[in-house]
């Protein structure tokens, strides 16, 4: 069975933390490969600073300096005229293809409002979910809303063998990265000065030839 984790986000701009997000699914759940798709931002969202086309062309350039042939960049979203809730991506994704075991992976901030998602319990039904732990936090189920704790309870798998296709609930001890992408643009506005500790150097010269967050060369 081939296993598949997803990574959206809006990669505006992608960071160390995104990829070392991807690389550490990777190996701690002995997945075969990591997509990393960008979102189509819907219109009552706070739109990227860079269109669609840059997005996904740094990530790709992010993707290709791990030198990871399992991590790959995808447009799968982009490609859409309109946005998809994330349970209707899987179901599309799932419907490709039937036989892999799907992992979609999100950090800590969205598996606590993870309750709050359009239809949040088809995601569980169409793949397995990963959460990326913030370091030394101690999640207690009894300190969880009651929908997320009886996700908790049923769908926990303590060990990290993905062995079905959907349904299990995995949490994964993230290092610590001191870093967001609203952060790194204010820095990038800035000059730049610092921003190669938190990106590739691919991904910052692309940033500075374009002049991409309002910095040029």
């Amino acid at each position: 069975m081939i296993k598949k984790g997803i990574l959206g986000g809006s990669f505006d701009p992608v960071h160390a933390g995104h990829i070392g997000m991807a690389l550490t699914a990777l190996q701690e759940l002995e997945l075969d490969e990591v997509i990393l798709q960008p979102n189509r931002i819907p219109y009552y969202k706070k739109q990227a600073e860079v269109s669609d086309a840059d997005r996904l062309e740094m990530l790709r350039i992010a993707v290709a300096e791990t030198g990871r042939k399992e991590l790959l960049a995808s447009d799968f979203e982009l490609r859409e005229k309109e946005y998809l809730s994330t349970s209707e991506v899987l179901l599309r994704l799932r419907k490709n293809e039937p036989e892999t075991a799907l992992v979609f992976i999100m950090g800590m901030d969205s598996w606590l409002y993870f309750h709050k998602w359009r239809n949040y319990k088809t995601v569980l039904e169409t793949a397995n979910i990963a959460v990326f732990n913030r370091p030394g936090h101690v999640l207690k189920q009894e300190d969880l809303p009651e929908e997320l704790a009886e996700l908790h309870g049923r769908h926990l798998i303590t060990d990290h063998s993905v062995i079905n296709r959907s349904g299990g609930l995995y949490f994964i001890e993230s290092r610590p990265f001191d870093i967001s992408s609203t952060t790194l643009r204010n820095l990038l506005r800035e000059g730049g000065s610092g921003a190669e500790e938190y990106m590739s150097a691919g991904v910052l010269k692309y940033i500075m030839e374009h002049g991409l967050y309002g910095n040029r060369l």
